[in-house]
């Protein structure tokens, strides 16, 4: 019987990656008008090397005495009337719609799930490093909510947990252990949001990471993946009670050499669970330079038909490049727990 196709209006943002848990991506048009604003600026001060001298002339420090300066004097212009206004207007401070109770009562089964499955769950801070994102991944920093005192707005929970890991692996010599960590993020983003009911700039996710050694013989790669992918399908049994449809593996090829952890990873997938419901794709590399070898995505049906790739995941170099080592493996998953909780609604 021919498969029904249902519609998704949500399809291109999805499939685009804006809200995965994992994945932040560059936009051209808004560089652009960026850079329009910055020489207007240049010309409205009279200095050409505006954005030079505040970058690259003056310390990290002393940036940030000026930036609190400017700040505590634009505040002590606002009037009340304007502050109420800002708030009814500025997309990231409005609150989420979901039923507080409810929703956090599922984040804590989900977290207990993610205990259960060998992840250590923890509490993340509310900002990161500045930088944390787009220093060791590919997200641009406009699309961040840079801060001051070297911070900015944590908008990718598994950068913070591949420093966290770092952390703690250098402490403890970098051993061949995985470290497996998970936690419950609100994230927060400055890029665009489709204009559809339930979809804000700060959301709700579950984020799983695997820190580990290269071992030989791609161990840490098939065990670490088989360890989340296991989480998942359980997960989305016994918690959420909507299955897995799909397991979508996709290869990330280079033009040079052998994808050789794909195909390990495929054969013992294939050896380990003939019955998981596994989509193999082979695409080229340079399709995103987020993920190295693959990219994994989690599929299930909604109630209402639409097919949603819910959680995505796929190795990383954030920890090798973060401790030097050309032996250190990071795997990353996560998915958005707000959007999942509307879908559970739905039934």
């Amino acid at each position: 019987m021919q498969e029904r196709k249902v519609k998704n209006p949500l399809r291109k943002y999805l499939s685009a990656g804006i809200f995965t848990p994992c994945t932040l991506f560059a936009f051209e048009n808004q560089d652009k008008m960026e850079d329009k604003i910055l020489e207007r600026i240049a010309r409205k001060t009279g200095i050409a090397n505006l954005v030079e001298v505040l970058s690259e002339q003056i310390s990290g420090a002393d940036l940030n005495s000026l930036l609190l300066e400017i700040f505590h004097r634009k505040t002590g212009k606002i009037r009340p009337e304007a502050l109420l206004d800002a708030y009814r207007n500025n997309r990231f401070v409005q609150p989420s719609t979901v039923n507080a109770l409810d929703f956090q009562a599922f984040i804590l089964q989900t977290l207990q799930a993610t205990q259960m499955a060998g992840f250590e769950p923890i509490i993340l801070s509310p900002v990161s490093p500045l930088g944390a994102c787009s220093v060791v991944a590919t997200a641009h920093q406009h699309k961040i909510i840079s801060a001051l005192r070297g911070t900015e707005v944590t908008a990718d929970a598994t950068n913070l947990m591949a420093l966290e890991s770092t952390v703690r692996r250098i402490h403890r010599h970098l051993p061949a252990e995985t470290l497996h960590l998970s936690t419950t993020h609100r994230h927060v983003r400055a890029q665009e949001i489709p204009d559809i009911p339930g979809f804000t700039a700060h959301f709700e996710v579950l984020a799983l990471t695997s820190a580990g050694r290269d071992t030989g013989s791609f161990r840490f790669e098939t065990g670490s993946l088989l360890q989340h992918l296991q989480f998942y399908m359980a997960y989305f049994n016994d918690v959420v009670k909507l299955p897995v449809k799909t397991i979508r593996l996709k290869a990330l090829d280079r033009a040079d050499e052998p994808n050789r952890v794909f195909d390990a990873i495929v054969s013992f997938l294939q050896t380990m669970h003939p019955e998981w419901p596994l989509d193999i794709q082979r695409t080229a590399a340079t399709e995103q330079n987020y993920y190295e070898h693959l990219q994994f995505k989690v599929v299930m049906t909604a109630p209402s038909g639409v097919d949603i790739e819910i959680a995505d995941g796929g190795f990383t170099n954030w920890t090798r490049q973060l401790c030097r080592s050309k032996k250190e493996r990071f795997l990353i998953s996560g998915l958005g727990l707000e959007l999942l909780q509307r879908v559970r609604g739905e039934r």
